[in-house]
């Protein structure tokens, strides 16, 4: 009957167990069938990258526990099918994404799973990802483990972001897995935002802007057009729906030319006219986002334009080849 019962636990140990990978940890959770009152788990070198206090053993009362170099002795009321939980430090994992397809086309963004594994392969029946700031997970203890497991929700751009993956054996080193695809058609943008600048040329960074196609934990985009590699750049956490922008910093064809004219002054002041072109260089339409802050006391007149307390914000849209000239007078104190 024993032996039977020990056939058992190992086959559901190997194919039935759930694991839920943090960014810094996992949580896993193995069935197991006890006998009448105490059992010993051999968790030999893995016992080293479990906290202490994560095991448990759901489905009966616990109570004691003896941890003997790389075993661990519970005692219990109870017996039959139960769980052992605990978390562990060997497995973690992190979402990246990659952004690809032709300047004048679609583009498909894949999300993909990348998970570390130290020591001995892992069976997952149940394997989920949960994704977020890692601010959430500082603390390792396992109240903070299963408060945040507790609070994790799809979609949530400030807490953590839920992905179910398909089971799997994972093997020690790194494993990355792609889990979801979607064809976006991202607007191009051009940025300009700094404090107020007289020089002839500025310079513009380039980035994306699209609906999240689904709930978009932070992680590291690499964009390629066609063949050529764009870059890399941050993904904000962004509910599914919601508009996200991602960044690949400066743009090497394209820039703002700058003109500025003193056109009064008084005692006290000096105004000025500042004439600011673009010449959109690429066979698409972009959207260019100006922002500027100018030191205070100042007054603007700059029609179009959203005037904030410390400068102002715009948006102007761009067609393909398009030379757009932008006007504005600004007052400053001598």
């Amino acid at each position: 009957m024993r032996k039977a019962l020990a056939l058992l636990f190992l086959g559901l140990a190997a194919l039935a167990q759930e694991v839920v990978v943090y960014p810094g940890f996992a949580e896993v959770k193995e069935p197991v069938v006890l006998p009448p009152s105490t059992w010993v788990y051999l968790a030999g070198e893995r016992l080293s990258r479990i906290p202490q206090g994560s095991l448990r053993l759901l489905g009966v009362e616990e109570t004691e526990r003896v941890y003997q170099g790389g075993a661990v002795l519970f005692r219990y009321r109870g017996e039959g099918q139960a769980v052992l939980r605990y978390l562990y430090t060997g497995l973690s994992g992190e979402v990246f994404y990659t952004l690809e397809g032709g300047p004048l086309s679609p583009m498909r963004l894949t999300a993909w799973a990348r998970l570390r594994l130290e020591g001995e392969a892992l069976e997952a029946r149940r394997l989920t990802l949960l994704a977020g700031e890692a601010s959430l997970l500082e603390a390792r203890a396992p109240q903070a483990a299963l408060r945040a497991l507790g609070e994790a929700s799809p979609g949530s751009p400030f807490g953590l972001f839920r992905y179910e993956l398909s089971g799997r054996k994972l093997l020690p080193g790194t494993t990355e897995i792609p889990f979801l695809k979607a064809a976006v058609a991202p607007e191009r943008l051009l940025r300009y935002q700094a404090p107020f600048r007289t020089d002839r040329l500025l310079p513009v960074e380039r980035g994306y802007r699209f609906p999240a196609p689904f709930p978009l934990a932070p992680g590291t985009l690499e964009v390629t057009e066609g063949s050529l590699f764009l870059g890399q750049a941050p993904m904000p956490p962004t509910p599914e729906g919601e508009r996200t922008e991602v960044w690949l910093g400066r743009d090497l064809e394209a820039r703002l030319a700058r003109r500025v004219e003193r056109v009064g002054e008084g005692e006290k002041e000096v105004t000025y006219r500042v004439e600011t072109r673009l010449e959109n260089p690429y066979p698409y339409p972009v959207a260019l986002l100006l922002s500027e802050t100018f030191p205070r006391p100042f007054r603007l007149d700059f029609p179009g334009a959203d005037l904030l307390p410390e400068g102002y914000r715009l948006e102007v849209s761009l067609k393909p080849k398009e030379v757009r000239t932008l006007v504005y007078r600004l007052t400053l104190p001598r």
